[in-house]
């Protein structure tokens, strides 16, 4: 600090983006040697909310490819250093080169770039060692320093042209081909007003509210409308009467059909997000029903996000501005999506679930036919167990360290006689799962293609910290609560919406011995959690009355 002072080292607030990089020349001209070590000094954080509380590099601005060759010339000006003067000069050139003539602005004004044309001129005549250019840069950086800016302005945009079409033709390419032709082609054809497009988890699978609005309007209207559904894997559906209609196609995520489909499309019913990237046209209806009650904290109510793209927040607040309407199955939901997605709580349909439309409509007939097509004995009862995901369950890529912390042998011995028992795992586990020991008790089914299904022949569920349980009180069933890990838990729990302790209708079990106690004296518990079970329903459920499809379809899809 107090070399700082005595040197009067301070950071020119001029440059309100950059003034860190002619402070450090200042600094460098004072030193005669820069040590270069591999030791960590210095950690940069990456403000966690880009929206709300960015950081002065997160700040959208339009002036910033120039404030940082303003900082570049500022830096060589009081430079005394011929070394130094060289890497200024390489960092201000190579950011032109490889920054600034490749975002896609630089094409629409050449008006627009000539001010940095001005301060690179600048940069690139001031005296020092020659740099080494590439060839094919020499014309673009040769005329910079002569003035010739429109010279210059058109040899950088032929390079670019080029390297466009060179990346379109490359047969690797295709993702870059179907965004190119999806921005300029595609979104050029008319929108088709008869045309819903679903997907239901990334196209993984048919279920969920979108499976439930595409049901509703097959039956009540079976030749008006031209679906299309996403997904990856034609086997889910093979055998599906609903997709013998001529009106109804399948197509795979990411392929050309869908590119083209989600441009012309009049209506997009999904429940996770879109590629950020996709044009979405001004007539377009993007539909996002999500995919459950909220349990753990949410984009902005998260304190911190660790294990995803830094622009997270950024990226998910992008996406969801294109949302038409978002779904809501409760008010507690509804009040989580205006802070958690920043989302206009006047574009939210608090109407119920769809996807829950078939909890409250199923018949004895319904829950019969499941259990027969998936192989579960008719005479016995049936145990859900729903965990959720775990990260420490990850040891690394494509290899899961994973035990199943409950006991199946001794669930058989104390319970086989009266029940069985589905296991609904994270599709990550499933692979590892071996459950050839406990064939005809205990029933892999963490691939099925609607946990509705499970849900409907389930006597009970075992569940610990997944939201599953908000789903499932629709049935007026039993639910307990695994939590055999808590301890462990506890600072995670911080980031739940609702106290897990207190508010759960059901009973928190830690040992194996506990849930079989507790599934044998199961009318008890029922008992015992009667009260609270009724308040938690009534807060969560309520508007789960087997019409949320019909009440979405009539606000959203025009008659």
């Amino acid at each position: 600090k107090t070399f700082l002072i005595e040197n009067e080292l301070y950071f020119n607030s001029r440059n309100d983006l950059y003034a860190d990089i002619p402070f450090l020349v200042r600094l460098y001209n004072l030193v005669e040697i820069i040590q270069q070590t591999t030791t960590k000094l210095y950690y940069k954080s990456i403000h966690n909310d880009p929206i709300n509380e960015p950081s002065t590099s997160q700040i959208e601005r339009e002036d910033r490819q120039l404030k940082r060759v303003q900082a570049f010339n500022e830096s060589i000006q009081e430079s005394t250093n011929d070394i130094i003067i060289k890497k200024v000069k390489k960092a201000a050139i190579n950011y032109y080169l490889y920054k600034i003539v490749t975002q896609s602005t630089f094409k629409d004004s050449f008006k627009e770039i000539l001010p940095i044309y001005k301060e690179l001129s600048q940069v690139l005549q001031t005296g020092s060692e020659p740099i080494n250019v590439r060839k094919r840069h020499r014309p673009e950086v040769s005329n910079i320093k002569k003035g010739n800016f429109k010279t210059a302005y058109f040899f950088s945009r032929s390079r670019l042209i080029a390297y466009d079409t060179s990346r379109f033709v490359k047969p690797k390419k295709t993702r870059y081909r179907q965004k190119s032709i999806q921005k300029h082609i595609f979104s050029k054809f008319p929108i088709k007003k008869r045309t819903i497009l679903y997907e239901s988890f990334l196209g993984r699978n048919y279920s969920d509210s979108p499976k439930a609005i595409f049901n509703h309007l097959l039956q009540q209207e079976p030749n008006k409308w031209r679906h299309v559904w996403v997904l990856n894997d034609k086997e889910l559906i093979k055998d599906n009467p609903e997709f013998q209609h001529s009106n109804v196609k399948v197509i795979t995520r990411f392929s050309w059909q869908y590119f083209y489909y989600v441009t012309i499309a009049k209506y997009f019913i999904l429940n996770m997000r879109q590629p950020n990237y996709l044009e979405k046209k001004q007539d377009q209806v993007i539909l996002s029903t999500w995919h459950g009650t909220p349990l753990k904290h949410l984009v902005f109510d998260m304190n911190n996000v660790t294990s995803a793209n830094k622009q997270y927040k950024k990226i998910f607040y992008e996406q969801s501005r294109k949302w038409d309407y978002l779904i809501a199955d409760n008010k507690y939901s509804e009040d989580i999506f205006v802070s958690a997605f920043m989302y206009p709580r006047e574009n939210i349909l608090t109407y119920g679930y769809p996807r829950n439309d078939i909890l409250i409509n199923h018949t004895i007939e319904d829950q019969q036919e499941i259990k027969q097509r998936l192989g579960i004995p008719l005479d016995k009862k049936v145990i859900l167990y729903a965990p959720t995901w775990r990260d420490d369950e990850f040891h690394s890529v494509g290899n899961y360290k994973f035990t199943l912390r409950l006991n199946l042998e001794r669930l058989r011995e104390e319970l086989g006689n009266e029940y069985v028992i589905i296991l609904r795992m994270h599709y990550f586990i499933s692979d590892v799962l071996d459950l050839s020991d406990y064939e005809g008790f205990a029933f892999d089914y963490s691939k099925y293609n609607d946990i509705n299904h499970l849900y409907i022949i389930s006597d009970l569920l075992i569940t610990d910290y997944s939201s599953v349980f908000f789903d499932y009180a629709n049935l007026k069933r039993p639910i307990l609560f695994y939590t055999y890990d808590l301890a462990k838990y506890k600072d995670e729990l911080r980031g739940f919406y609702i106290d897990v302790q207190k508010d759960l209708p059901g009973p928190l079990l830690y040992t194996s011995e506990e849930v079989i106690d507790r599934i044998k004296n199961i009318k008890s518990v029922m008992y015992e959690y009667e009260e609270k079970y009724k308040l938690f329903y009534d807060q969560y459920c309520a508007l789960d009355d087997g019409n949320a499809s019909k009440r979405v379809v009539e606000k959203v899809i025009d008659s």
